[in-house]
């Protein structure tokens, strides 16, 4: 794997800690009652893209090494 990879797969998991946790805080509410709630709101979407685009790239790397080792 090169730098480039590595740096990737880093945000890749790094988003996915806080898609978690937001994902869980976002669960437990009910309504937006605090500027805090509004913020972990921006926070989860702010993460969502980019999780779900490097996602979309490393599934490709993988089915790429998978079908060139036929």
């Amino acid at each position: 794997m090169d730098k480039d990879s590595i740096r990737q797969l880093l945000v890749l998991f790094v988003t996915f800690a806080i898609l978690y946790f937001a994902g869980n805080h976002l669960m437990s509410i009910r309504n937006l009652t605090s500027l805090f709630d509004g913020l972990v709101v921006l926070v989860f979407f702010f993460s969502l893209f980019p999780f779900l685009s490097l996602s979309i790239v490393f599934l490709g790397r993988i089915f790429r090494s998978v079908l060139s080792i036929r």
